[in-house]
């Protein structure tokens, strides 16, 4: 690994990326990984009930259990018999193991009939990918700060989801070309667009890289291009079981690029205009989006309350059934003053670090929905998060995979979950998915998380499997 690819950052404009420090270039596989060996508890939503006399369970049995479930808040139906005795029941959302099994106790003892009740429990495949660097995705398997991966692909990959990255734009990298629909530039200023254009159907990132005093007066020194969506696309979606570099979170989704970030940054307005698109709205002079997204990544954003524009805009894209998901932002201070991670409506990701505390650098409070990997580089650059980039300083150059740290790169995570979610149950509203990943999220000890990270670290395995049951 080249450890001298090191660079500092910090975009200006009306929205800077909330994003990463230190990206670190990599040649190959530095690490073995420790992927733990702990399987995460399955949740489920089952029941098998068997009678000693291998009989039929009669309606009055069913109507006792179901009765019991009640006292407990849970509907509870006879789902079907099984092919060797005993009858399968079926509670209306899924529960932890050591909850289900306490609740097959109980119904055991119903009847003097009853042999057993035992939870239906989730068995999974024991495989994950063969990229070559999966093992330093500590992100995705490791716990206890990785997301719990392998258990959620057993349900879904998130096949054909379409997630919008709402951000620089990307880089048609190997591990990400055959994921991508095609996508559309919002930088309106031809200047900082680097494209000589303005707006234009090529969603490609040019390089945000900026000379001393070009952004603004009080700039210090010039920084390299950042190929930040492209990173951030890379943790949704890159290509998974294809032998080169990493996989994403949702293999098998669509990542639909949208460019409204420049050198310098972004402005509100395109970044309003880019997210409408995303989800099939309507824009003036802009083609219809063939592809709208189910989930717009926002890995942006900038110290200010959410303004009335950006508010309408969010809701405008919730009621078109679209999620909305945004980056905390990396100052350390409570997320309410900070747009659009502050606004209503909005799926807020606070940033972990690989131990499954809040990251250092990272917001809170809340507001925050959930929080995700977003990686922690001071002692070591493996301890961020390994996705897409390109060896370009400031143009284009070759594909490679870097680390970075950020709430830029907790908010994929999260996208990549709900695109898994989507996968599993397409009818998913926005208030409901915000609502299961808060409710299947694995609580952070408030001495871990100061000031609130909402339902704590996103589980991908409890999110998909609370999805697959979800009214």
């Amino acid at each position: 690994m080249n450890r001298s690819f090191r660079r500092t950052w910090a975009l200006a404009g009306l929205l800077a990326l909330l994003s990463a420090t230190l990206p670190m270039q990599v040649g190959a596989a530095t690490r073995s990984g420790k992927v733990s060996k702990e399987i995460m508890p399955t949740f489920s939503a089952g029941l098998i009930v068997k009678l000693r006399d291998d009989g039929n369970i009669d309606p009055a049995l069913v109507a006792k259990a179901r009765a019991m479930a009640a006292k407990y808040g849970l509907n509870l139906n006879h789902l079907r018999k099984l092919a060797r005795g005993g009858d399968v029941l079926a509670l209306d959302r899924v529960l932890p193991p050591a909850v289900l099994q306490r609740l097959a106790d109980e119904l055991a003892k119903l009847d003097d009939q009853i042999d057993y009740v035992e939870p239906d429990v989730v068995m999974v495949p024991m495989g994950l990918s063969d990229d070559k660097h999966v093992s330093a995705q500590w992100n995705l398997t490791e716990y206890p700060g990785g997301i719990n991966l392998p258990e959620a692909w057993a349900m879904s990959k998130g096949k054909d989801v379409v997630v919008a990255v709402v951000d620089s734009g990307v880089r048609p990298h190997i591990d990400l070309m055959p994921n991508l629909v095609p996508g559309y530039d919002f930088v309106s200023n031809r200047a900082t667009a680097r494209d000589g254009d303005g707006r234009d159907p090529f969603a490609w990132d040019e390089g945000s890289w900026y000379t001393t005093g070009q952004c603004h007066a009080d700039q210090l020194g010039a920084k390299d291009s950042l190929w930040h969506g492209t990173h951030v696309a890379g943790t949704i979606a890159a290509v998974a079981n294809n032998s080169t570099g990493i996989t994403g979170i949702a293999p098998k989704a669509r990542v639909l690029p949208v460019r409204v970030v420049g050198r310098c940054g972004g402005y509100t307005s395109d970044i309003i205009d880019g997210m409408l698109w995303a989800a099939g709205l309507p824009v003036h002079g802009v083609p219809k989006n063939q592809h709208p997204a189910k989930v717009i990544n926002l890995s942006l954003g900038s110290v200010t309350a959410c303004s009335k524009a950006f508010q309408a805009a969010v809701t405008a894209v919730r009621e078109a059934g679209a999620v909305v998901v945004a980056a905390a932002g990396n100052s350390d201070i409570d997320v309410a003053r900070v747009s659009p991670a502050g606004c209503q409506g909005v799926v807020a990701v606070a940033a972990s670090d690989r131990e499954g505390k809040k990251a250092y650098y990272s917001n809170y409070g809340r507001r925050i929905t959930v929080a995700a990997p977003g990686g922690d580089m001071q002692d070591v650059a493996e301890n961020g998060i390994l996705s897409l980039l390109n060896a370009g300083t400031k143009r284009p150059a070759g594909d490679v995979l870097a680390y970075m740290q950020g709430t830029s790169m907790a908010a994929p995570h999260v996208s990549g979950v709900i695109a898994l979610m989507l996968g599993r149950n397409p009818n998913l509203s926005p208030e409901r998915i915000q609502s299961l990943l808060k409710g299947s999220a694995r609580p952070i000890p408030s001495m871990d998380c100061q000031g609130g990270c909402g339902g704590g670290l996103v589980d991908a395995a409890a999110a998909v499997a609370a999805a697959a049951v979800a009214p």
